[in-house]
This record gives structure tokens, sequence and C-alpha cells, in this order.
């Protein structure tokens, strides 16, 4: 239950803008999900900046990105960005991630919001790594939202890419939550040493 807690809070605080375009994207249209989250940015920057939250960068991408893409079919006499937007945001995240997974990783970064006193042993690397499976996730998924959006509608194709989404995020989230069982998965990849033990006092990263 404290996973699951951990990420709803995480969902909510870091893809709040996503959600809030999506949401309204299903049920009143496009043009309602660029203005619902053109007032909501800003509210929730406001809200992120009073409580000391901070902005951490996948926040910032995965907004500016949905709101690009957005934009650009509202002026668009034909929506197109948006059927291949599934796959072009995955895109972009999934070399967001490769190259967030060196020095202080993306994942570590969001973790330490949530627990700023977080230490462990290879603590860096396993979360470079942790990081790094997000990459391999976001290139895979990039393939098949290309598919969807070659073969289905514009509404239809945002509905399957939106289960299939929150499905793979849900189960990477609760491989990256998982702690013994993804370093034991990374020490049978020889990713890291093997005599490494999970530290008793540190719960599910």
């Amino acid at each position: 239950m404290r996973i699951i807690n951990k990420l709803l809070g995480t969902a909510l605080f870091d893809f709040g803008g996503v959600i809030v375009f999506y949401a309204l994207l299903a049920t009143l249209g496009l043009r309602a999900a660029i203005i619902g989250t053109l007032i909501f940015v800003p509210i929730d920057a406001l809200r992120r900046w009073k409580l000391r939250i901070g902005f951490p960068r996948l926040y910032i991408l995965t907004t500016a990105l949905v709101l690009v893409f957005g934009t650009i079919d509202v002026f668009s006499k034909h929506v197109f960005m948006l059927r291949y937007e599934g796959a072009v945001n995955r895109l972009i995240l999934a070399v967001f991630f490769a190259l967030g997974a060196r020095g202080r990783s993306i994942i570590e970064e969001l973790v330490l919001q949530q627990q700023p006193d977080l230490s462990f042993p290879f603590m860096r690397r396993y979360f470079s790594l942790i990081t790094a499976s997000w990459s391999v996730y976001y290139l895979l998924s990039a393939a098949l939202f290309l598919w969807i959006g070659l073969h289905t509608s514009l509404v239809k194709g945002v509905g399957i890419r939106q289960a299939i989404g929150i499905g793979g995020a849900v189960l990477m989230a609760l491989f990256s939550f998982s702690g013994p069982f993804a370093l034991t998965v990374f020490q049978a990849l020889r990713l890291m040493p093997r005599d490494l033990k999970w530290p008793k006092p540190v719960d599910a990263a």
C-alpha cells in the first residue's frame, strides 16, 4: 500500500499537466485540453513554488511536450501531431532518460524528492540502472505507439495509448520501487555486484 501511495503521489505531482491535458482531450476536445492545461500549469507552478517542491526535469519536459504538440494541432487545418505525439514523446523521453542516467539520475532526483535522507551503497549506480530501464521501456513503447498512430483513429489511438501507457508506467514504477527485486535482476544481468545486499533500514526505493 505504501508503494502504491508513492506511485500515485509521484504521478499526481510530476505528471499533473499531462493528466489534465489527456483527461480534457478525451472528454471536451483538443482546444479545451490546451486551455485547461494552460490554466493548470501556472496554478501548479505557484503551488510548487510556495511548497518548495521544485520543478523536476521530467515534470518540465512532459508538460512542455503535450503543450507544444497540442498547440501545433490547434492552429493546423488537420490534427496530425497528436496522432504521432505518443511515439515522438516516447522517443524523446527514451533519449531524455538515457542521458539522465548519468550522474544524479532522473529517478534518483524524483525519489530524493520524497525521501531526501535516503542513502545506501552503490545508490547512484542503482538509480542509473533504473533510469536506463525506463529509457528502454520508452524506446519500445515509442515503436508500439507509432504503429497505433498509423493504424487507428486519433480518439481511439489516444485511448489505447493511455491504457497501455498507464499499465506500462505502473509496472515500471513497481519495478523501480521494488528495491531488492530490482537489485536481484541487475545482479543476474551482472550490472551490480553479486555480493551486495539490499540494506535492511532502507525500504523499497
